[in-house]
This record gives C-alpha cells, sequence and structure tokens, in this order.
C-alpha cells in the first residue's frame, strides 16, 4: 500500500502489523473476494479484535514476528485497528481498485484512552536516587548514562523512540538544545536545562563509548535500543523498590503535567511534546484540574466549614433558604 503523504518506517510498520491481523481473520473466515466485502465483515473483524484474548493463533504467516495475545484490546486498540482498516479501504477506492469502499459511513468505537498516569514525585526522585546510588558503589558508568537519559526524559517530555534516537550531531554545541525525529518523520527542537543539560554532559564525558553517532550507548559501545532502555527502566525500578506499573511515557506524563501546574502555556507545551492538535495537551489540563480541585477540596470542605463555624453567619429565613 503506497500513501499519498509520507509516512514514518514505524507507522509503516504498524499499519502493515494491522493489516496482517486482518488478512490473517480474512483467510480464517473465508471472506469473499475484496469487491464483495461488506460494511458487516468489517465490524466482525473488529469485534474480534475487542473480543478475543488469543488473538492471532500464533500465526506467523499473516502477522510476522508478533505474538499471539492473551488479553482483550483496549478499546483505543480497537479504534486504532478500524482507522487503519479505513485507511486502507479508502486508498483502495481512490486508485481504483474498490468501486467502493464498504467503510463508507462506517462509524469507529469510541477509543476511551486511558487516564494520564503520570510518576509521582517520589517515584522520580527515587529512581534518580538508585542512580546515584549505582555510581557511588561499583557501577559508575552504568549510573551516571540512566541518570542522564532519566534526566532528560524528565526535563524534555521525549518520546522513548525520540530519546532513544538522540543522535550527537543533533545536540547544539552547548548541549542547550537537541533537534529529534517526532512521529510522522517531523523533526522538531526541545531546549536542554540546568540539571537535564548537566547530567548529560556528565555522561557525554565520563561515561559514553567513543564513537558513532548514537547518544545512548551500552557498556560495549553499540547503540542503546528502544526497547533496551524499556529494560534498563524496568530493572532500575525493580533495584529502586518501585511496584507501580508504568514504562518511560509515564516521564513525558510527568514532564507535561508538571509543566501545566507551573503555569505554561498549553500551546508552548504543545509545541515541545511534538502534537498536531490541542486534543492530548487537553487531557493532561483536565488532569491537572482534577488534582488541583482534589487539593482545594481540604479548604472549601462544606462539612468541614460547618464545623468550624463558617456558616454561622448565615441566617436562615424560615423556610430552610439561607441569606
Amino acid at each position: 500500500m503506497q500513501s499519498r503523504r509520507y509516512l514514518s518506517p514505524k507507522t509503516v510498520d504498524y499499519y502493515q502489523m494491522c493489516l496482517g491481523g486482518l488478512e490473517y481473520f480474512a483467510t480464517k473466515q473465508h471472506w469473499p473476494d475484496p469487491a464483495e466485502i461488506t460494511r458487516d465483515h468489517i465490524r466482525d473483524f473488529l469485534e474480534y479484535v475487542a473480543t478475543e484474548p488469543h488473538r492471532w493463533a500464533g500465526d506467523s504467516r499473516w502477522t510476522g514476528d508478533r505474538r499471539c495475545t492473551f488479553k482483550k484490546a483496549s478499546a483505543a486498540t480497537v479504534h486504532h485497528y478500524g482507522t487503519v482498516v479505513k485507511t486502507f479501504f479508502n486508498w483502495a477506492e481512490d486508485e481504483e481498485y474498490l468501486e467502493r469502499s464498504p467503510t463508507l459511513r462506517m462509524k469507529l468505537p469510541r477509543p476511551n484512552y486511558r487516564e494520564v498516569q503520570p510518576y509521582s514525585d517520589e517515584e522520580v526522585e527515587t529512581m534518580l536516587s538508585a542512580c546515584e546510588h549505582d555510581i557511588q558503589y561499583g557501577y559508575r558508568c552504568l549510573g551516571i548514562r540512566n541518570k542522564a537519559s532519566i534526566s532528560v526524559f524528565i526535563d524534555t517530555g521525549l518520546r522513548l523512540s525520540e530519546l532513544a534516537g538522540m543522535s550527537i550531531s543533533e545536540l547544539a554545541r552547548n548541549l542547550q538544545q537537541v533537534r529529534v525525529m517526532g512521529k510522522g518523520a517531523k523533526l522538531r527542537v526541545v531546549p536542554l536545562n540546568g540539571e537535564a543539560r548537566k547530567a548529560l554532559k556528565r555522561y557525554l564525558t565520563q561515561a559514553r563509548q567513543p564513537g558513532g553517532d548514537a547518544v545512548w550507548k551500552t557498556d560495549k559501545g553499540q547503540p542503546l535500543t528502544a526497547h533496551s532502555i524499556k529494560i534498563m527502566l524496568s530493572r532500575l525500578k525493580k533495584r529502586a523498590g518501585l511496584s507501580r506499573e508504568g514504562g518511560p511515557h509515564r516521564f513525558r506524563h510527568y514532564f507535561a503535567t508538571r509543566c501545566l501546574e507551573n503555569g505554561m502555556d498549553i500551546n508552548s507545551l504543545r509545541l515541545l511534546l511534538g502534537h498536531a492538535t490541542l486534543f492530548m495537551v487537553l487531557r493532561y489540563t483536565k488532569f491537572v484540574n482534577v488534582k488541583r480541585a482534589l487539593a482545594e477540596h481540604h479548604q472549601f470542605s462544606p462539612l468541614d466549614s460547618l464545623y468550624r463555624g463558617g456558616n454561622h453567619n448565615r441566617k436562615d429565613d424560615g423556610w430552610g433558604w439561607q441569606q
């Protein structure tokens, strides 16, 4: 499938994975020729994705290296599959492979994205302390590298793939900025300030293996992959005694919510995060507003105010109304 717009390799892989699932299901269900596929066929596929915990049955002929799943898909996952399938059939219609797309006027289920769940200040401080412990007690280079990567996560809100793809050639000479490749193969510049820049400089000058353009490297000098960073964080959290689930993306949530709490403009935050619209930023805004409302309840609690005598100066008019 060729697209009229440029898609990043990661997006292409994701489309191929979703369409591989569609091909798997269509083959198993003995679907008719593409021209005879209807909306009901597509709905059956999305129902399968939504309700079958053991999807794909590990059949690599249709799903590549993807493993069989062991839990039901979230509403957001079903929505993403539906979006890819609609895009594919609309493309087939535009290219005149089909007279009419079976997804025409088909409504997709609401994505119902999960609530934003950032790390807490205590969790972040515990992870940074664990890195310092590694530095002080026998794992100096590892601790310096891990502290630098976590510091950059915290202070920039980078996605995992963006942090893993950082390169020396895209770092400003004074380390105050770095240019990263975001979603849709879009480049953007993010600032590095204070402690994050200090931690990164310490890693580059004291712990990074020489050679190559990748910023993050193993102790053997190989580029650190996104998967390796996830494993690093998981092991670090275990050493730090943190049991709550969550991976690198929670640093992005932490960055966004703390920026809003500190008064950052939502459009400035959108640009720093690399979002095309304010949709995701508004989810962070909702989280911050709810958190603020919960904190303010102590001050405005009606029952506590009553016990403190806050309503004693209000006179009852005899009908239950207070003036």
